[in-house]
């Protein structure tokens, strides 16, 4: 079969800690400046993207690469470098997905790095998933993706108020409650805690238009 003829279905899934922890990564991404922060391999992950920019392009069941940027005036700097160099490693990416972000006194670029990469992604790859600004102060997300199975795995996890107990993403309340934004593309399907979530289950997440509105 001619792998244009192939509708791929990417999975998205979020999962707690302790599965996230038994899954066998390699190739891990840092978001320092003196370590690889784009990444292509067939296999990658990240973590702690808490007012950074995390995720990936793909080209599904072919290619893709990882990325986890830190809000910081060095990289607002080298934001045409950094988006030259995510097209130029994968060069027809098919889907893409953007997590992380965060509305906090002292990170003055987080929001603004995470607005410009979801501008330039929607423009330029079809079908882009988002997980975008976590809401609590002490929130973060880590990831795992595997091109041969081409499914991202999540953990993600926040804080409602200080010294309080985390609470993981394990449902769809949970997962609205740590993303003020969340669009699902057109073909991946969203997993939490083991269950598929549809478009019958929360429309909104769903619908390009609603997130689109707010770019």
């Amino acid at each position: 079969m001619d792998k244009k003829s192939i509708t791929f279905t990417s999975r998205i899934q979020f999962v707690d800690r302790i599965t996230y922890s038994k899954l066998h990564k390699k190739n891990r991404i840092g978001f320092w400046h003196d370590v690889p922060n784009i990444l292509k391999a067939d296999e990658f992950y990240s973590e702690g993207i808490r007012t950074c920019t995390g995720g990936g392009i793909v080209d599904p069941l072919k290619e893709a690469e990882g990325f986890h940027f830190w809000d910081d005036m060095t990289n607002k700097k080298k934001f045409p470098q950094i988006i030259n160099s995510l097209f130029r490693f994968v060069k027809n990416p098919q889907r893409a997905i953007l997590i992380g972000s965060k509305d906090i006194d002292g990170n003055p670029y987080s929001i603004e790095q995470f607005e410009r990469l979801k501008k330039i992604f929607i423009d330029r790859i079809k079908n882009v998933s988002l997980f975008e600004r976590h809401r609590y102060d002490n929130s973060q997300t880590h990831y795992h993706y595997s091109v041969d199975t081409d499914t991202w795995t999540l953990f993600s996890e926040y804080q409602k108020r200080p010294n309080g107990r985390y609470i993981q993403v394990k449902d769809l309340k949970t997962l609205q409650e740590c993303f003020n934004n969340i669009l699902i593309a057109d073909g991946d399907k969203l997993f939490v805690g083991g269950k598929e979530i549809t478009l019958k289950d929360c429309p909104e997440i769903f619908s390009k238009k609603y997130i689109c509105d707010k770019i």
